[in-house]
């Protein structure tokens, strides 16, 4: 039965990822990648190739559910904003004697693109997108050979219920799925400033998009990086359950969302007046200390950004138009930019800062605003919600604004680059 909607707004919509997007999207009753359709009827219980699909048992209560299993794909929190498009990458064919063109043919993969925001918590959507954040890595480890990327999925629920709750609230089939596969992460930010929430974005780049309805047993958006073949086309036409005896199968199913907030005792989201800045007063001419001691608040810093430029270089060969993959351009530069209101100044020349090679080690840390220590006399005594660590940082810019009403300012730049050896950098 065809539905309609008066409109969608962002509390009928949850966005997932996948950790691969050409792995198993299902895991087994030992919590490891399991293959859909199973190879035989003890590795996944209450569903073989031929009978119905069942119903998604999202909490995994019975065995006798497909959903039981588990799955590999997890909800991102505390999302803000999304967009997402492809462009056609289309060639136009020309010849003379001919005004208009004879055709516009694709010769090379349609790129794909997804931009989301969140609020700062406590680094869990950093690494669900693949950010390595123990802090003993480089935060691009797990990117540096080459991969299949991730899939990511925006679930719709009718307009009159929350995404949250909705899913389980009404027939599966008026839910809907776009999904967007092999998707590469080419850029990462984060914004700290004053009276606003500390806020991280991304850019990904990706090669397919597909829309569903429903959210249960739907082919995964992953194309086989090898030939451009789809990987999954399971189900003759369109009816699942009945198997494609000429398809490949890597089917996927949704987790019931949720809020992802637990109350009180859990981050909404981390707070700008419990960011410090340990700044190494690495400027070359005004007075850039902060953190603790007696040089406290020399720096009013009003913002902080991070920018992490992940560029890519698509590896083709002859035979498919799809990238085998999206490897990542090296060496990778790191820049963080800080405006602060100045406050006072030092000693400084600059043709004598060209002549050293000074290194300074910069660090942004979030204290968990739900910590017991909040509110003490040590105020960096808490736990650190999130911390950001440049090593081997080079002041690029030092640069003054005054106006008149305005307090003077200074903004500065400092660059590292990504080591994917050691920790840090």
């Amino acid at each position: 039965m065809a539905f309609s909607r008066d409109r969608v707004t962002f509390r009928n919509e949850a966005i997932y990822v996948s950790p691969s997007a050409t792995g198993f999207h299902y895991t087994g009753q030992m919590a490891i990648g399991m293959p859909t359709p199973p190879p035989n009827f003890m590795s996944i219980a209450g569903w073989q190739c031929g009978q119905p699909w069942p119903v998604f048992n999202a909490y995994g209560k019975s065995m006798f559910y497909a959903a039981d299993h588990g799955t590999t794909i997890f909800q991102l929190k505390r999302i803000q904003s999304a967009s997402y498009g492809f462009s056609a990458g289309l060639t136009d064919v020309n010849q003379y004697g001919h005004v208009s063109r004879l055709d516009a043919v694709k010769i090379s993969q349609a790129p794909v693109n997804l931009d989301l925001s969140w609020y700062l918590t406590d680094g869990y959507n950093e690494r669900m997108v693949g950010l390595v954040i123990d802090g003993n890595q480089s935060p691009l480890a797990q990117d540096i050979s080459g991969s299949d990327g991730r899939n990511f999925f925006i679930e719709t629920v009718p307009d009159t219920v929350d995404a949250a709750s909705g899913d389980m609230r009404v027939k599966n089939d008026r839910n809907t799925v776009i999904s967007i596969g092999n998707a590469f992460l080419t850029s990462y930010t984060a914004d700290i400033a004053v009276s606003s929430v500390p806020t991280a974005s991304i850019t990904v780049e990706a090669y397919n998009m597909k829309a569903d309805r429903g959210t249960t047993g739907l082919d995964v958006p992953a194309l086989n990086p090898y030939n451009g073949s789809l990987i999954s086309n399971a189900w003759e036409g369109g009816q699942k359950g009945v198997c494609n005896p000429d398809g490949c199968t890597g089917l996927f199913s949704l987790p019931a969302a949720s809020m992802m907030y637990s109350g009180c005792d859990d981050v909404a989201a981390l707070r700008p007046g419990d960011v410090v800045l340990e700044l190494d007063n690495a400027s070359l001419l005004s007075v850039q200390t902060s953190g603790s001691g007696s040089n406290f608040g020399s720096a009013h810093v009003q913002s902080a950004n991070i920018n992490v430029s992940m560029s890519r270089s698509d590896i083709y060969r002859l035979g498919t138009s799809t990238p085998m993959t999206k490897s990542l351009d090296v060496p990778i530069s790191v820049t963080l930019s800080i405006s602060a209101i100045l406050a006072d100044l030092k000693k400084g020349n600059l043709i004598t800062a060209l002549c050293n090679c000074e290194r300074h080690d910069l660090t942004i840390k979030i204290y968990d605003p739900n910590d017991p220590s909040c509110g003490s006399c040590d105020p960096e005594a808490g736990a650190i919600a999130m911390e950001y660590r440049f090593t081997r940082a080079l002041l690029t810019s030092e640069n003054f604004t005054s106006t008149i009403g305005d307090n003077k300012t200074v903004d500065l730049e400092f660059s590292t680059q990504v080591d994917f050896f050691e920790k840090g950098g």
